[in-house]
């Protein structure tokens, strides 16, 4: 089970977060294009954690295998992934063919081999593979293109295989558009394609294929996990847990089979550890000798949206302690003052907790609902009363 790698999301502070949770579940950098990583200027690689993966972004095999050494030897990753499935303009629309990579490395089998081989000679850490089933330029999804069939699919996992040795292929089931759909599109106008994934597992019978795209839910995921008597290597997925992180609670159980920890998660024994987590980032980051009033409001913020979906299937949880986060935020980090005062980030996320209904931040995070179970028929009622004590705070402050 694999937290998929997402921009501006899957950094440090998230990972923390999803590690509170899951022992057990694979987690995933955000991409870092290998120039960012060999000048040590990527904001998402630290000391790793336990099973996570660093991946890369890039083409030229040569630095890509020097970024992978950073990545092995300096950081401490067991698994080096490299991107070959990203749609997004600022990747595979550049201009020089020579710098285009993410879903681009699929036009180019042995370019992509090439980098592969490359980086599994340079590492002992494993190297592995996500990509999609094919490329195509026609986002109408109605004409016939080379590049977007199976036996293209199989032709560019063949060759890289052969090539490098390459034995882990993280398959997102759709194909990629190139130009006319941004990348949240990508996600939604092509098909699924889980046939195509399980098709993989039967010609590559010594190959690992882990599934990526559509999975909304930990039970989804184990139903995928046990179809056509486990071929899947594993599950990953992405935007469920980015709006609704305490689905990973669910994850050791219900995916490894451990045992239900005790006492189980709530809302509020994460906030308190995550907020723990911020104190200690605070003094290693070097404190107030360290932060001046914007910088300090901007670390604080990211902290906050790295946890902002915590109360997430809640009526009145997820707006409220966003607002609360906001309010807070303007109130404790005013930039105009020339010597701000300090509260602990413990303290801060605290006070935000504290307006959310006790029902359900003690609620254990058990058999979590996707879609949010945790209803109340005044939850609308209760939600303006809160915005509006929130509203005040901020025109106070």
């Amino acid at each position: 089970m694999s937290v998929a790698p997402g921009l501006d999301v899957t950094g440090p502070h998230y990972r923390t977060l999803c590690r509170m949770m899951s022992k057990r579940a694979r987690l995933w950098t955000e991409m870092a294009h290998h120039d960012a990583v060999t000048r040590n200027a990527s904001n998402t690689m630290r000391r790793a954690e336990a099973l996570c993966t660093a991946q890369l972004g890039g083409s030229d095999p040569g630095e890509l295998a020097k970024a992978a050494v950073v990545c092995a030897d300096e950081y401490g990753y067991d698994e080096v992934n490299l991107n070959c499935g990203c749609p997004s303009e600022r990747v595979c629309g550049k201009g020089e063919s020579e710098k285009c990579f993410g879903a681009a490395m699929m036009l180019d089998a042995e370019l992509t081999a090439e980098c592969a081989r490359r980086m599994a000679e340079a590492v002992d850490a494993k190297i592995t593979i996500k990509h999609r089933l094919g490329v195509r330029y026609d986002k109408t999804m109605t004409k016939e293109e080379d590049t977007d069939c199976y036996d293209y699919v199989v032709d560019f996992v063949d060759k890289i295989k052969e090539a490098s040795g390459v034995d882990h292929f993280i398959v997102h089931a759709r194909c990629a558009v190139m130009g006319g759909l941004n990348p949240d599109a990508n996600r939604k106008v092509p098909p699924l394609r889980y046939d195509e994934v399980f098709a993989l597992c039967d010609d590559f019978a010594k190959t690992d294929f882990t599934l990526n795209g559509g999975v909304n839910s930990v039970t989804h995921a184990k139903e995928l996990l046990d179809r056509e008597g486990g071929k899947l290597a594993g599950v990953m997925m992405g935007r469920a847990f980015y709006k609704h992180p305490c689905l990973l609670a669910d994850v050791d159980r219900l995916i490894f089979g451990e045992e239900q920890r005790v006492p189980p998660h709530t809302r509020r024994s994460v906030i308190r550890e995550y907020g723990e987590y911020g104190d200690r980032a605070y003094a290693e980051k070097g404190g107030d000798d360290f932060f001046d009033a914007k910088s300090r409001k901007q670390w604080a913020r990211k902290l906050f949206k790295s946890i902002d979906g915590i109360t997430y299937g809640t009526s009145v949880g997820g707006r409220t302690f966003r607002k609360a986060a906001d309010a807070l935020l303007d109130t404790h980090y005013p930039l105009d003052a020339e010597t701000p005062p300090f509260v602990p980030f413990s303290a801060h996320i605290a006070r935000c907790a504290e307006h959310i209904p006790s029902e359900f931040l003690d609620a254990p995070l058990v058999d979590v609902n996707p879609e949010g179970d945790l209803t109340r028929q005044d939850g609308k009622a209760v939600s303006e009363q809160i915005t509006a004590q929130l509203t005040s705070l901020s025109v106070r402050a």
